[in-house]
């Protein structure tokens, strides 16, 4: 199974199909795909293939999901489903000790491959997860609504955490 299917495998356990729930910022969401974010997008009648294909053009190319290690990809993948590719960057650059600016590129993959030659592939990626529980943590402090979806979210954690350990 190729990184992104591994990743999708993970991912797609979590977000399910057709939701529109009330607390959700995203509004109707479909395999996770949110009609705040995907204006253009029939949530409704996406299919899982078609869920896919938007997964690997604007999550898992924008966070250069090939040229990461797996256990890597999966956790910065999955974190930007959640929160945002800026976010899911951003936090893999601050693990890595790269420049800070929500976009992977050459630099950042440079300080990843320094960092898993030092701590190991599986060390960068649950520390991006730690990072990951640090936010949401943070997220339902400022915004107390939240707290209806923290127990997922901390179960979708810890689960990634296993995944990638």
């Amino acid at each position: 199974m190729d990184k992104f299917e591994r990743a999708m495998k993970f991912t797609l356990r979590w977000e399910g199909g057709y939701t529109n729930h009330e607390s959700d910022p995203g509004g109707e969401t479909n395999f996770g795909i949110a009609k705040r974010s995907h204006p253009d997008v029939d949530i409704k009648n996406l299919t899982e293939e078609g869920a896919k294909d938007i997964y690997r053009e604007k999550y898992w190319n924008k966070i250069h999901g090939d040229d990461l290690a797996p256990a890597i990809a999966l956790a910065v993948m999955d974190y930007a489903v959640n929160s945002g590719t800026s976010r899911s960057a951003k936090t893999l650059q601050k693990v890595v000790g790269a420049g800070v600016d929500g976009a992977i590129g050459p630099n950042t993959l440079k300080k990843v491959a320094s960092a898993v030659e030092k701590d190991g592939e599986n060390a960068v990626a649950q520390a991006v997860v730690m990072e990951r529980v640090g936010f949401l943590c943070r997220l339902v402090k400022n915004k107390p609504e939240m707290i209806v979806f923290l127990h997922g979210w901390m179960k979708r954690t810890h689960q990634c955490m296993a995944e990638v350990s």
